[in-house]
Order: C-alpha cells, then structure tokens, then sequence
C-alpha cells in the first residue's frame, strides 16, 4: 500500500482483493461495478426517441424544444453535483449504502417521467436523476480502486467503459421500441435497470472502507490534491470527445450526408470501436504508464479529428469515428485507471467522484472552450485547430517532462 494510492501498482500485477472473497460474492461485486456505468447510459439514450413527444408534450414550438432540450442537459448538471458529494455521503453512511440510496434516487426520478406533466417538476426530476448518476458513478469507480488493483483493475475498467458503449446502443434501440407502444414507457427503463442491479449490490456486502485522516474539510482538500492531474486530463479528454461527437454530424451535412440511417451506423461503428479498444486495453497496455497511454491517444484523438476535418464521403467519416472512438476507449480507461492509482485510500470516494465531476463539467463547457475555434476557422477548420492544440500541448508537456528528468538526473557538483 502506499501513502497516496490506493494499491501500489506495478502494471502487470494479476491479482486483486477482490481475490480474498471468494467465487461467489466476488462474482457479485464484480457485477455490482456495473451498476452506473449501465445507468448512466440512460441519461444519453432516453430521450432522443421521444424529444418530439416531449416537444409537443410541453407546448410545442420554441418553448416545447427548450424544455425538451433542458431535460436532456440538466442531468449532466446533476451528475456534477453528485460527484461532489459522492464522498461526503459514503464517509458518513458507507459506500454500499451511498450506492443503494443513489439507486433509489435514480430510478425514482428517471421513472417520474412517467406521471409528471407540469414542467418545472419534470425538470426537477431530471436533475436529481443526475445527481443520483453522479453518486452511482463515484461510488461504482471507488468499490473497482478497493476491490481491483493492477493488470485486473485496468481489465475491469476497460470492461466498464466498453460496456457503457454497447449499452448506448442497446439502450437507445429498446428506448425506441418501448416508444411505440407508449412514448413515456422509455422512463420505465431507469426503474428497470435498477431491479436488475439491486440484487447484485446487496449480495456484494460492505465495502470495506478506511474512514479520512480528518473531518476538517480544508485538511481533505488538500488531500485531494494527487488526483488534480487525472482531474484536468479527464475534463481536457472530455471536451475534445465531445467536440467530436457532438459537430462531426454538421461536418457531414456539409458533405451532403444526411440520412439518418447513414448516420446512425457511422455512430454505431464507432461505439463499436469504443468497445474493442477498452476490452483490449486491459490486456494489452498495463505494463505500460498511463501517461505515456494517455498523450499517446491525444495524438491518435488528433489524428481522427484531421480525418473528419478532410472528409467527403462515408468511408472517410467511418475511418474517422473508429479512429476517434478507439481512442476513447484506451484513453478512458487508462484516464480512470490512473486517477484510481493516484486516489488517497481514506478519500477514494470523495476523489473518484471530483473526478467524475471534472470530467462532466468538460463536457458542459465545451461548447464555450471550441466556439472560438470555429469562429476564426469554420465548420472544417475548427478540427484542424484543435487537433494543432492537442499536438502542441503533448509536445510541451513532453519536453518539461524531459526537462525534469533531465535535472534530476544530473549529478551534483
């Protein structure tokens, strides 16, 4: 054990804690970790089937759409806020107990839906549903840092973001099919997939859990401070993913590629790709150091944004998403893996859910950080652009990396 981490790691370490319980409740815990990335998957997945509904649902016309929209973007503000209190509330009611409540709270109001019609308390209940992911999302992250460590934890993590890719795209296919029997039923699902977790996380048991060094908040603070990198690297990550997957779409339409169907399988092949590459990554790439992984994938990241920048037709905007999408899936899993070895053991949760909070928020800035972008250099243009930043920001940070090295290793006179 370390005095920063939560396990010392060597990389191709093959075992974990997760060891000592056993075939059973091992199995159960190992599940249980599946809890919020599947849960999670809702919050992109639900409403795109039904946003017309929605729409007309609340007045049609401009007013309509905004709700619509709002609904789709204030769990992501909810999943902010409950990875920064993720940790207060394991510290003071555990780990297991933080995940059941957030559960309930999660499955509650994702299925409020359902009977809600006024507006305001719709919106409500998306919010908290959020706050409900954020919580499942840190604690979930925390019970894999307690539980897996080395080669095992990489494995597992790339199993959790490959998981979530496939469970897009399922999610987003039966959310279709419920909607034409009825076009509330999709909110039944954040009600479903929490009766089908409920059973594996009360079979996991306690998590065992070392209680912080201090209640005083600024001392924790200060704590925290191991995890910053993984922090801002996870928050960059997300706004050059986002970027990616939210305008390559108009970059399409430019190219006169604008079927639905045509659209749709490009995204799938991409998710796709997220797949493979995060399955692989625990096989694969844990001898390695996360870092080198990480600016690794920010380059292949780079390189997929030139491809869509210069792209025409659909094999293009293909070899493009997969390019993209694998780098997702390694990057994902070695950012999360990383920050896992980097969290204080007492403060796991509070560190993990920081994590996931910085993460989100790239995602929520991100129209802000790319508009320049595409102002001074256009729909096209704006990949090139970012893709220059991502090359010259590795290139520095290799070069003061090497800078270090270099002073440390330099011999005293």
């Amino acid at each position: 054990m370390t005095s920063h981490g939560i396990a010392a790691e060597e990389g191709v370490v093959d075992s974990s804690p997760i060891s000592e319980y056993g075939l059973g409740r091992g199995t159960m815990i190992a599940i249980a970790c599946f809890t919020a990335t599947l849960s999670a998957a809702l919050i992109y997945d639900v409403l795109p089937p039904i946003m017309s509904n929605l729409t007309e649902h609340f007045g049609g016309g401009a007013h309509g759409t905004f709700i619509a929209q709002l609904a789709g973007t204030l769990p992501l503000f909810g999943v902010m806020l409950g990875g920064l209190t993720a940790g207060w509330i394991a510290e003071r009611i555990g780990l297991r107990a933080a995940l059941l409540s957030a559960m309930a709270l999660f499955g509650l109001s994702g299925s409020a839906g359902v009977v809600l019609d006024h507006e305001t308390a719709f919106l409500a209940t998306r919010l908290l549903m959020g706050v409900g992911a954020g919580v499942m999302t840190a604690a979930c992250n925390a019970m894999i840092a307690i539980y897996f460590s080395g080669a095992p934890r990489a494995r597992m993590n790339g199993f959790i973001i490959g998981s979530g890719a496939i469970g897009g795209i399922v999610f987003v296919l039966i959310a279709g099919l419920t909607a034409t029997w009825w076009w509330r039923g999709p909110f039944l699902l954040h009600g479903a997939i929490v009766l089908i977790f409920l059973i594996p996380v009360l079979a996991a048991g306690r998590v065992p859990a070392s209680p912080p060094e201090s209640d005083n908040p600024f001392a924790n603070l200060k704590r925290l401070r191991p995890i910053l990198p993984a922090c801002a690297t996870g928050f960059a990550w997300f706004v050059m993913m986002l970027m990616s997957g939210v305008k390559t779409p108009f970059v399409m339409a430019e190219s006169g590629i604008t079927d639905h169907g045509t659209i749709g399988m490009i995204y799938a092949l991409n998710a796709a790709s997220v797949t493979v590459a995060s399955f692989l990554f625990g096989h694969f790439v844990p001898r390695y150091q996360p870092v080198l992984v990480i600016r690794l994938s920010f380059l292949i990241a780079a390189i997929g944004l030139c491809v869509v920048a210069t792209a025409h037709s659909v094999p293009q905007f293909i070899l493009a998403l997969v390019i993209n999408g694998s780098s997702v899936g390694v990057a994902l899993t070695a950012i999360w893996t990383w920050g896992m070895r980097l969290a204080p053991r007492a403060l796991v949760a509070r560190a993990l859910g920081t994590m996931t909070t910085c993460l989100y928020l790239g995602g929520a800035v991100m129209p802000i950080l790319t508009a320049p972008y595409e102002r001074l250099l256009g729909t096209r243009g704006q990949f090139f652009g970012m893709a220059a930043t991502i090359v010259v920001v590795v290139a520095l940070l290799w070069i003061t990396q090497r800078s270090r090295t270099t002073l440390t290793e330099a011999p005293a006179e």
